[in-house]
């Protein structure tokens, strides 16, 4: 019963530093247009797994974006970088397959950071929860330094 009332909590899915997801420079998605979330300034190349789930989605091609689906059927995107899509997978390596089920702090995927700047993109790495499936974001840890799989960044319930 008193599960309920447990507060669930996503973690980064890279080290560096949240960002508040409206002062990123992306208008999709400082508008929230594709859910609410938060973004991470990354000092790492690897992103980990926020939480519990199975990979839903890969955007094969580019290999800069995947879906997420939570056991309670919230949908989670993470994104690395702004207008990497452009890159079309060069500096992207997809270290999971979709269906597979993985745990907090699981590799997804690794990304290199010096070649996404190098080619005039940020990496700036977005959380968002695009399927909330009636669960509301509590809090963001937003402006603190974060650790992939280990600092928590999202509360909701």
């Amino acid at each position: 019963m008193f599960q309920l009332f447990k507060k669930r909590k996503l973690y980064s899915p890279v080290s560096g530093t949240s960002v508040a997801l409206k002062n990123v420079d992306d208008e999709v998605f400082s508008s929230l247009m594709m859910g609410d979330g938060i973004a991470i300034d990354p000092i790492d190349e690897v992103v980990v797994s926020p939480c519990d789930c199975s990979i839903k989605l890969i955007m094969h091609e580019s290999k800069h974006a995947l879906g997420l689906l939570m056991n309670n059927g919230v949908e989670i995107l993470i994104h690395v970088g702004i207008d990497t899509v452009n890159l079309e997978g060069q500096g992207f390596e997809i270290l999971v397959k979709e269906g597979q089920k993985v745990k907090l702090g699981t590799p997804l995927l690794k990304f290199n950071k010096d070649y996404i700047i190098s080619k005039g993109y940020s990496p700036m790495t977005l959380m968002v929860v695009t399927e909330p499936k009636g669960s509301s974001i509590d809090k963001k840890y937003e402006d603190i330094s974060v650790i992939g799989g280990k600092t928590p960044v999202i509360d909701f319930c």
